[in-house]
């Protein structure tokens, strides 16, 4: 079996303590940021994102640390203010989402995190009762529906627990799914009427480790696939190659056949690469092939076709990868997943792209009539730029970019919270 370990040091601190990824010390507010170019007029909202920042300084891997959240407001052309805030009493320190008028933050070892629109913790959410236990960090909004779909995990069995909220909030569907231990399980899928849930080799293990994480090359690898209404007896499950999936882009129905891309290792704390599985819904079997090598992650879709066909996805190339986890360079591309190109965006030597946000056109569902926002951190430890780039045109110059006035550590997932949603 193998073991993950990332609290191996490079240099005198462990990767995630040092240069782009250290934490910062204090909360602030900042008001009237200096902006370059012209932030468009409909961008009326905040950008939040969430990681890691352990207040004493100090944590004994990148996720095993208190949640910050970092905010820009936008609001008539302007970058109204800047604040981080600590996520009090929780380790709630991976993404962040907005449903029916909630924010919350969320890791998946524990419950969510209610927050208000300015940062600050209002605590423990378990949607009225109904959640009885921590809820993943990567749940997906149906944009047909407005219905929050989401899964926990659990050490005793079913081990699995499927949820589905309506617009308004309200847990409408809960589903126990029987599976054979709890893995490691990062992310899922939706489609229109289908959740695809990955049941794969990556097992918790010694609990006393920072990433308590465990290869075995015994557990079966498989992909179940269950009607989105449905209960444990209705799940498909299909037989894929072993592996580990860390992120989903997106997946879709395509005839009788569901198609998954999602980032995909071969081993447990090995590089990524982007894959497409294909479920053939007939005869019970899995395909799969490689849509692009290059250890790509952070991956996002437009969120109008969140569970539907998709053509772009937005995603943070990771180089120089170590074994402990770390990297030290990152690049913004957008695939394109017809034709297999993959535009870079350049923001000079010394950044590090984090990941990219899709903020929709007001009206329009187009995948590339929107904006790109996301935080660019510099290696050298100077300051934050929150930057927006013109979807369809990927590669040139920012629209716009606000000067931060400190530092902002590399994190995890973010999100644009538009006014018009609220």
């Amino acid at each position: 079996m193998e073991n993950a370990d990332a609290t191996t040091t490079t240099g005198s601190s462990p990767f995630h303590l040092a240069g782009a990824f250290a934490p910062v010390r204090e909360e602030r507010t900042d008001l009237d940021l200096e902006v370059l170019g012209e932030i468009p007029a409909d961008l009326r909202g905040t950008y939040v994102r969430n990681g890691p920042n352990p207040r004493s300084g100090w944590s004994p891997a990148w996720f095993a640390a208190e949640g910050m959240l970092h905010g820009v407001r936008l609001e008539d052309g302007r970058a109204r203010w800047y604040r981080n805030r600590w996520i009090a009493g929780t380790y709630a320190n991976t993404s962040v989402i907005r449903h029916a008028g909630r924010m919350l933050a969320l890791v998946e070892a524990m419950p969510p995190v209610e927050v208000t629109g300015d940062l600050e913790t209002v605590g423990t959410y378990d949607f009225g009762g109904a959640l009885g236990g921590p809820m993943t960090a990567h749940p997906k909004i149906c944009p047909r529906t407005g219905e929050l779909l989401f899964f926990s995990q659990g050490h005793s069995r079913p081990h699995l627990t499927y949820y589905r909220a309506d617009a308004a909030g309200r847990v409408v569907h809960r589903a126990p799914i029987d599976v054979p231990a709890m893995t490691f399980m990062h992310d899922f899928a939706i489609t229109e009427r289908y959740v695809l849930f990955y049941v794969l080799p990556v097992l918790f293990g010694d609990a006393r480790s920072a990433v308590p994480l465990r290869w075995d090359d015994d557990f079966p690898a498989r992909i179940g696939v269950l009607p989105r209404d449905g209960g444990n007896e209705d799940v498909r499950w299909f037989d894929v190659a072993p592996c580990t999936i860390s992120h989903t882009v997106n997946a879709f129905e395509d005839g009788n056949a569901i198609v998954l891309d999602a980032v995909r290792a071969p081993r447990i704390m090995a590089p990524h690469a982007l894959h497409r599985l294909t479920f053939d819904l007939a005869s019970g079997r899995a395909a799969e092939s490689e849509l692009d090598p290059r250890f790509l992650d952070f991956p996002r879709v437009h969120p109008a076709v969140v569970g539907a066909r998709h053509r772009r996805a937005y995603t943070t190339e990771l180089c120089d990868f170590r074994p402990d986890g770390g990297f030290s360079r990152t690049i913004a591309r957008r695939l394109d997943l017809e034709t297999g190109a993959a535009i870079a965006h350049d923001f000079g030597d010394g950044a590090m792209p984090g990941e990219c946000a899709v903020a929709p056109r007001p009206g329009s569902a187009a995948e590339d009539d929107a904006w790109v926002i996301l935080f660019v951190h510099r290696r050298d430890g100077a300051a934050t730029e929150l930057v927006i780039l013109d979807a369809a045109r990927f590669a040139s110059p920012p629209v716009a970019r606000a000067r931060l006035p400190c530092r902002v550590p590399f994190g995890l997932h973010g999100e644009w919270l538009p006014d018009a949603e609220a």
